[in-house]
C-alpha cells in the first residue's frame, strides 16, 4: 500500500511534493520516490509489503517513456507478468506495481480490467505528456483530484495532499453537505470539500480527453441458474488464498461472524505459521468477543483481543476526523487497525460479505425496503399518505418514483426534514440526487425494487461509506487491509445471484451458509447479527449531549449552514430516536470536520505538513 499523489502544471515542483508527501506519509512511511519534469511532479509514500527492497516507485518501463505511482495490490500480478514477458517486456523488479506498467504499455486502458486486486494508480506518459489514474472495481483504494482556478490538475490518495496546494483552498460543498447529511455520507463523485472529487469505482481518467470512463460494471441480475454450493466454496477458497500473496506477514480480523470466520477458515488452511487474528470489544454484553474467541480456537488462531471505552471513541474523534476527513459516527474501525498495526502490516477483513451475499434482511432498512415494495402493488397507495405523518407519509405521498422511495428509507431528513434543517434551499440538490439515483439505479419500473435497492447499496454505500472509512482509519496506522470477499472471481460469481436466493426464514447469506457448511464450526451458523455502533444514545445525558447542545447552539459553521432553530426543536426528542440522534451527531461531526479543514485553512496543512501541532 501506499500513498500517492501529483500536479501537472505551473505549481508541479518538489516543494509541493514534499508537503504533500508530508501530509499523508501515514499512508506508507518505508520509503519515498518522486519524479519531477517539465509540469508535472508525481510522488508515492510506500508501504513495502511486495518486493520490499526493490520496489521503490516510481516505477519506469524500459526507455523511460512512461512512469507510474501506485497504491494497492494485485492478486494476479505473477499471472500477468509471465504473459507480459513473454511478449517481450523485460522487468527490473519483483513488485505487482511494474506488471500494470508493462501492461498498460501492451493493453492501453484496457489493462484494469484485467487487473485482480485493490488499487488507485497514476501513470504518466513522458512523450504524450498524458496522465491517467484509475481506481478499482469496488472502490477499496481511494483516489482525489482538483483543477485550480490557474489550470493545475492535482491528484492524492487523501484530500488533505491536494490542500497542500498553494491555489487549493478548503471550502464546503454545499450540494455534498446535503448528500452527507442525507445519507450519512457523499456518495458518487462529489466530496465535502468544493471542487474536490473522487475517481469513481471501476473509472479511469485520462487527461487526453478530460473526461472519467468506466472500464468496468457491476453484472447484471440473472434469472440462471445459482452457482452451487462448491463453486462458491471454492471461490471462496481461492480468493481468501490469492490474497494472501506478501512478502511480510499477513494477519486477520475476527468477529465470530459469517464474514470473518469464512475468511479466518481458508486463510488459517493456507497460511504457512498461525494466523494472528484480532477482535474488537466496547465491554457491552453484546461483544463479539467469545464468540471470536471460540472461532480462534477451532482454527488454531494466533487470537489477540482488544477493549475500549466508549469514551476513547470520543477523545479521539477529532484525529479520527482528520484522517477521515469527512463527518463520520462509526470510526470504530480506527481502534482495531491501530491495534493490528502493532502486529503487522497486512490484515484481511471479512467487509463486503453482508453486501454480496445480502447479509441485511432483518435490518431496519431493508425490511422498510420490503414494505414499500408491497405498497408499489397496491392500486392507489398514494391516497392513503393522506393519513399517515413523517416518513410513512413522504413515502406514500410518491410510492412509485422508486429513486424517491428508496431515499425516503434510508434518509433520515429526504422529503421530511430537508427543507427546514438547512438555512439555505437545498431543492436543487434533492433532485440533483433522485435523479442521480434513479438513472443509476432505480430506471426500470418493472424490476424488483428490493433488488434495485440492494445494488444502490454496493455501488454508494459500500464504496462511499464503509470501505472509505475502512481505508482512512487503516492508512492512518500504516496498515494494509484487504478484502477478500470483494475480489474479482467472487464478484463475477455472485453479482448476478438475486438477493432473493441468500434469503429465507428470515436469515440472510443462505447461499454462504450452505458454501462453508462443514467448513465452519456449526455455532457459527447460530450466531445473530451483531453490528459494531457506538452507543451515542446512552451519552445523550450526559457530557455528550451536552457538547452537542452547545456545539449546535455556538458554532458558527454550524449558524452558516444550518437552521439552528429547527435543529433544537429536534434535542427534546433525541433521547429516544436514534435515528435524530445521528443527524445531530453528523451536525456536531461537521462542526469539528469544518474547524480542522476549513477554519484551520492554510497554516493548519502547512503545520501538518511539516510536522507541528497546531
Amino acid at each position: 500500500m501506499c500513498g500517492i499523489g501529483g500536479c501537472v502544471g505551473g505549481q508541479a515542483t518538489k516543494e509541493l511534493l514534499r508537503a504533500m508527501s508530508a501530509l499523508t506519509k501515514h499512508r506508507g512511511p518505508d520509503d519515498y520516490g518522486e519524479y519531477v519534469d517539465r509540469g508535472v511532479a508525481i510522488f508515492s509514500n510506500r508501504l513495502s509489503i511486495i518486493d520490499v527492497e526493490g520496489g521503490h516507485q516510481p516505477i519506469f518501463n524500459e526507455d523511460e517513456s512512461l512512469s507510474i505511482v501506485f497504491n494497492g495490490e494485485i492478486y494476479n500480478f505473477a499471472e500477468m507478468r509471465a504473459v507480459l514477458e513473454a511478449k517481450g517486456h523485460r522487468f527490473r523488479t519483483r513488485s505487482d506495481t511494474e506488471a500494470i506498467l508493462h501492461g498498460f504499455e501492451e493493453y492501453g486502458t484496457g489493462v484494469f480490467a484485467m487487473l485482480d486486486g485493490i488499487f488507485a494508480v497514476a501513470l504518466w506518459d513522458v512523450k504524450e505528456r498524458r496522465l491517467v489514474l484509475a481506481r478499482d472495481r469496488v472502490g477499496v483504494k481511494p483516489l482525489y483530484y482538483t483543477k485550480t482556478r490557474t489550470g493545475d490538475f492535482a491528484f492524492c490518495s487523501e484530500v488533505k495532499g491536494l490542500l497542500a496546494h498553494p491555489d487549493v483552498e478548503a471550502g464546503v460543498s454545499r450540494e455534498g453537505l446535503y448528500y452527507l447529511v442525507s445519507l450519512y455520507y457523499v456518495p458518487f463523485e462529489l466530496t465535502l470539500f468544493s471542487g474536490v472529487y473522487k475517481v469513481q469505482p471501476g473509472s479511469y481518467f485520462d487527461s487526453s480527453t478530460g473526461a472519467v470512463t468506466p472500464y468496468w460494471r457491476p453484472p447484471a441480475v440473472s434469472a440462471g441458474p445459482v452457482p452451487t454450493a462448491e463453486a462458491v466454496r471454492d471461490a471462496l477458497e481461492q480468493s481468501v488464498k490469492r490474497q494472501l500473496v506478501s512478502d511480510v506477514e499477513v494477519t486477520s480480523f475476527l468477529s465470530g461472524g459469517l464474514d470473518s470466520s469464512t475468511v479466518v477458515a481458508f486463510a488459517s488452511k493456507h497460511y504457512p505459521r498461525a494466523l494472528k487474528t484480532f477482535c474488537l470489544g466496547f465491554g457491552h454484553d453484546d461483544d463479539e468477543l467469545a464468540d471470536a474467541r471460540r472461532v480462534a480456537d477451532h482454527f488454531g488462531t494466533d487470537h489477540h483481543e482488544l477493549v475500549i471505552s466508549d469514551r476513547a471513541a470520543l477523545d479521539l474523534y477529532p484525529e479520527m476526523i482528520w484522517h477521515s476527513e469527512q463527518p463520520k459516527l462509526n470510526t470504530y474501525y480506527w481502534f482495531i487497525d491501530e491495534f493490528a498495526s502493532r502486529y503487522a502490516k497486512v490484515c484481511l477483513s471479512g467487509i463486503g460479505g453482508d453486501e454480496l451475499f445480502f447479509g441485511y434482511p432483518t435490518s431496519a432498512r431493508f425490511t422498510a425496503f420490503r414494505k414499500a415494495q408491497q405498497m408499489m402493488k397496491v392500486p392507489g397507495a398514494s391516497m392513503l399518505s393522506a393519513l399517515a405523518t413523517g416518513r410513512r407519509k413522504a413515502l406514500l405521498a410518491k410510492v412509485n418514483d422508486r429513486a424517491h422511495s428508496y431515499l425516503t428509507v434510508v434518509s433520515p431528513v429526504y422529503g421530511t426534514l430537508d427543507d427546514t434543517v438547512f438555512s439555505a434551499p437545498i431543492t436543487e440538490f434533492r433532485d440533483r440526487l433522485t435523479e442521480r439515483m434513479r438513472s443509476s439505479y432505480f430506471g426500470d419500473a418493472g424490476a424488483d425494487f428490493v433488488q434495485q435497492a440492494t445494488s444502490a447499496e454496493f455501488g454508494t454505500k459500500l464504496p462511499d461509506d464503509f470501505l472509505a472509512v475502512e481505508d482512512a482509519t487503516s492508512m492512518a496506522h500504516s496498515l494494509e487491509v484487504r478484502v477478500p470477499l470483494l475480489d474479482n472471481q467472487l464478484l463475477d460469481l455472485m453479482l448476478p445471484v438475486p438477493y432473493r436466493y441468500n434469503y429465507g426464514h428470515g436469515e440472510g447469506k443462505m447461499t454462504l451458509r450452505r458454501a462453508m457448511a462443514g467448513v465452519l464450526p456449526e455455532f457459527c451458523f447460530r450466531k445473530p447479527k451483531h453490528g459494531f455502533s457506538l452507543n451515542i444514545v446512552k451519552w445523550w445525558p450526559g457530557e455528550f449531549g451536552e457538547e452537542i447542545r452547545r456545539v449546535v447552539s455556538g458554532s458558527q459553521a454550524v449558524k452558516k449552514y444550518f437552521d439552528v432553530d429547527a435543529l433544537k426543536r429536534l434535542m427534546p426528542a433525541a433521547g429516544g430516536s436514534y435515528s435524530t440522534l445521528s443527524l445531530l451527531w453528523h451536525v456536531y461531526a461537521f462542526h469539528v470536520w469544518h474547524e480542522q479543514f476549513v477554519e484551520g485553512g492554510k497554516e493548519k496543512v502547512r503545520a501538518a505538513a511539516r510536522g507541528l501541532a497546531v
